[in-house]
């Protein structure tokens, strides 16, 4: 159960003091409020909480990852299944293929973003990394298969008569 230290409010003045409402008394404050020329701060707050509820928040926040990793991998998934049925398997539009182009840029950023989050060893989930990562390279491939800048016509025409000489 979490305990918390509540303020006092009062205006902290040297030795200890707290003036309220014109009123002076000495007190033992854990907070103190201090005025100065338009700036009002509280400072020295020692609040205890208790550890059991920052290990609960700590799981809770693995588990809203792994759920909303779960559901990104169903979304790189329908990616990927527009990529094969529409663009694989019949000739796509010049806008088709430029909806395609942003759809696979997105997925690919989201991945890495969400990569270089549970990437990290503190998180503890190798399965999870591996298959985004294996899910990053799909998208990769599938954008590269399209889009790769690096790749012109002649080049690859060239690639396929080296695989299939006729």
């Amino acid at each position: 159960m979490a305990r918390a230290c509540w303020p006092d409010f009062g205006v902290a003045t040297p030795g200890g003091e707290s003036r309220i409402g014109g009123s002076q008394t000495t007190r033992d404050n854990r907070f103190k409020l201090e005025k100065r020329a338009g700036k009002v701060s509280i400072y020295d707050m020692n609040v205890t909480i208790a550890n059991d509820r920052i290990s609960d928040m700590q799981a809770q926040a693995h588990e809203m990852i792994q759920r909303q990793l779960q559901e990104s991998f169903g979304w790189m998934d329908d990616i990927l299944d527009v990529h094969r049925s529409n663009f694989v398997f019949r000739a796509a539009t010049k806008e088709e293929l430029e909806q395609h182009k942003t759809a696979l840029k997105l997925a690919i950023r989201f991945s890495n973003l969400i990569n270089a989050l549970i990437a990290d060893p503190e998180f503890r989930e190798p399965a999870l990394v591996r298959r985004l990562q294996v899910r990053i390279q799909q998208l990769q491939d599938a954008y590269d298969t399209f889009h790769d800048p690096q790749l012109s016509e002649e080049k690859a025409y060239r690639i396929l008569q080296q695989v299939f000489p006729e």
